[in-house]
């Protein structure tokens, strides 16, 4: 008897063979889950635990300083620990870290890579002194004298929280002094002179600028460097600064070595003036009146001592007013101050000193020292001296 076994119909899967093959797939899919949760606690518990912490780039804290600091300890889990908060504790904590970075190297070790704070400059500030860190950290607070070797900064204001007690708010001296307390970052009170001083001094590293004494930043529109105490440079505005303290440095070059007297800047356009120390007077002077005697000169004098005072103090307050009133290049502006019979005060005129007819001093005229006798001028001006 002969059997067709490609005739014979194919038996149909029943519902029970269905059930159970699914729940094959539930079991190993289970199984698998298990298995996962069985291993992660395995590595976060028994496997990769902290055996060793290596820290670069530091000196100025020990190892174990760091190490202790960030609370990172041996045979912690790796896969635990938390970076980001050991990085946030060992900025918090020690002032001269400028920056961190906790990474894991499995299986089994942590390196905490620190760059140390370099002192950039001292801000002198209410008799004290609160040393700057290139990054705008302030790493001490309130020395009695200054660092030395790093530039001072003079006429820079602390953030004081003003803003805040006009609001209402209640804050003792304490809260008040944290915003320049040691670790704090730098902040002014006018909120943009602290970015200034961080460009500024980014820039005077970045350009390789030495023995700069002091800078002073009373008025944003007119700061002024001082080099090695013989070189005062005006740089006008905070504008451009890179570009200008690059320009500077290039007339510095062309300069003798022993070279003392003031750099101005005038202008992309007008370049840099060059006023030697003996031939700069920052201000017209004048005769004493010839219709007066010398008597009744000093019995003026000793007169009038105390309203001379007043004066000068008037003028030094004007001038600092007038200050913020300029054309951006860091020159105080008068449209007057000048009549056709003389000067009848001490201010300048588009940036210049200026005379129709008889100066008998050494002032300038358009970026140029000058006279009517045609005397020599200082003036640098794209690239080249103009006497």
């Amino acid at each position: 008897m002969s059997v067709d076994f490609e005739n014979e119909p194919v038996p149909a899967m029943t519902p029970r063979r269905v059930g159970r093959k699914l729940d094959l797939r539930m079991l190993y899919a289970l199984a698998a889950v298990a298995a996962a949760v069985v291993v992660l606690i395995l590595c976060m518990t028994v496997f990769f635990n902290v055996s060793s912490v290596e820290v670069r780039g530091v000196s100025l804290y020990t190892d174990d300083q760091i190490i202790n600091v960030g609370g990172i300890y041996e045979d912690m889990n790796l896969v635990r620990t938390d970076a980001a908060r050991a990085e946030k504790r060992l900025m918090d904590n020690l002032v001269y870290i400028d920056e961190v970075k906790v990474s894991k190297s499995y299986p089994s070790t942590v390196v905490i890579d620190c760059k140390e704070a370099v002192k950039a400059a001292d801000i002198e500030y209410e008799g004290g002194y609160y040393v700057l860190s290139t990054s705008g950290r302030i790493l001490e607070a309130n020395n009695p004298t200054p660092t030395g070797g790093i530039p001072i900064i003079t006429g820079f204001k602390f953030y004081t929280a003003q803003d805040l007690l006009d609001k209402g708010e209640e804050l003792t001296d304490d809260e008040i002094f944290s915003y320049r307390a040691a670790g704090a970052k730098l902040r002014s009170e006018d909120d943009y002179s602290d970015k200034i001083i961080i460009d500024l001094m980014t820039e005077l590293i970045d350009q390789g600028y030495e023995n700069v004494k002091t800078i002073d930043i009373t008025s944003r529109a007119n700061i002024i460097l001082n080099i090695d105490n013989r070189l005062d440079i005006k740089l006008g505005s905070s504008a451009d600064i890179g570009y200008k303290l690059s320009y500077f440095k290039a007339v510095m070059g062309k300069l003798a070595e022993n070279y003392e007297g003031t750099l101005i800047y005038n202008g992309s356009e007008n370049g840099v003036s060059a006023i030697p120390k003996d031939k700069y007077l920052g201000k017209p002077t004048f005769a004493k009146d010839p219709e007066k005697t010398d008597t009744d000169s000093n019995a003026a004098d000793d007169t009038n001592t105390e309203d001379s005072t007043d004066t000068n103090n008037n003028d030094d307050n004007s001038q600092a007013e007038n200050n913020d009133l300029n054309n951006g290049d860091g020159q105080e502006n008068n449209d007057g101050g000048y009549d056709d019979n003389g000067w009848t005060d001490n201010t300048w005129d588009d940036g210049q000193y200026n005379d129709n007819e008889n100066w008998a001093d050494n002032n300038w005229n358009y970026d140029q020292n000058y006279n009517d006798g045609g005397w020599n001028d200082y003036t640098y001006n794209d690239g080249g001296y103009g006497w």
